[in-house]
């Protein structure tokens, strides 16, 4: 039996056993392998990382998509940077408003992976005629966008080192701003763990708020991240975290085809919920707006070491 140990930063981390590796590739940017865990099921991990697991990924994709889809007016047209394991574009085909879903992933290698071979996380989302796949870099995606063309862009990054890095800079969250239809338009990434990375956390929102008008904070346990994780929404005019108990349930009535496994009107406002961890981490000294001439975040760190 393997042991996967991931620092979650220098001082702490977790564990969880695999029993074999059923698959191991080496893509143009990374290693992908798919392994088989005890406690998660199957599991897809890029340089040696957990990015998803058969158990208990609906905890993430739920919570990163269903606040953004249902607090805008009417979610037609909608970006995901990232995501190639296709769970954040299965929750969002769920809504009957979407017409068209654009997912714009750098590895191509990730897509067609764990369409082999993880096909319970993307549920056929790959083959539904709504959705268009754009193999390259989202920032550059983005930037050559030529008009205000999305309602919500939805961010499915790696953590903000190495390729994902330009990704989490007030430049380019303003070239998100700009391809946004409207003042309503939403914008949601995780947004780090503010109990394993506190500063990571400060710096997301210290930027955040740089941008959009309203940004709010959602918070959710994820097993196979090993910690308490957030959620970020950010927008002009749309308060992601504002909905009633019974809007959120008429509203998941009315737009989503089918219930979630997760999440419900409860979740939804527990989610949103203050979290006192959250607001120590804002005061931390080294928080600062993270911008293109200094993307390295100050708690960045090698999670393999």
């Amino acid at each position: 039996m393997k042991k996967i140990i991931e620092r979650l930063n220098p001082h702490c981390g977790f564990f969880y056993d695999i029993s074999k590796v059923l698959v191991r590739t080496r893509s143009a940017w990374q290693t992908i392998e798919l392994a088989e865990s005890p406690e998660f099921g199957k599991v897809l991990l890029l340089d040696g990382i957990t990015q998803v697991t058969q158990k208990g990924e609906e905890r993430y994709h739920e919570s990163l998509v269903i606040p953004a889809m249902l607090s805008h007016p009417a979610p037609a047209n909608v970006l995901i940077v990232g995501g190639g394991d296709g769970g954040v574009l299965r929750e969002v085909l769920r809504f009957r408003t979407v017409r068209k879903a654009v997912m714009v992933e750098l590895d191509e290698a990730v897509v067609s992976f764990s369409k082999q071979y993880m096909p319970q996380i993307s549920d056929g989302a790959f083959d539904d005629p709504r959705v268009e796949i754009v193999i390259g870099d989202g920032r550059a995606y983005v930037e050559q966008c030529s008009e205000a063309s999305f309602d919500v862009v939805l961010m499915d990054m790696t953590d903000p080192f190495g390729p994902s890095e330009k990704l989490y800079t007030k430049e380019f969250f303003a070239q998100v701003k700009r391809v946004l239809r409207g003042a309503e338009g939403v914008f949601a990434m995780h947004g780090e763990s503010p109990i394993a990375r506190p500063v990571a956390y400060a710096c997301i929102e210290k930027t955040l708020r740089e941008v959009f008008l309203c940004v709010k904070s959602a918070f959710a346990f994820v097993p196979m991240y090993g910690t308490l994780w957030s959620f970020k929404f950010a927008s002009d005019t749309c308060d992601c975290g504002s909905l009633c108990e019974d809007d959120v349930t008429s509203l998941l009535s009315a737009r989503s085809s089918k219930t979630p496994k997760y999440w419900n009107a409860q979740i939804y406002k527990a989610l949103f919920a203050v979290e006192p961890a959250a607001i120590e981490a804002l005061s931390h000294p080294e928080a600062r707006i993270i911008e293109d001439r200094n993307p390295c975040f100050p708690d960045a760190f090698d999670p393999k070491r």
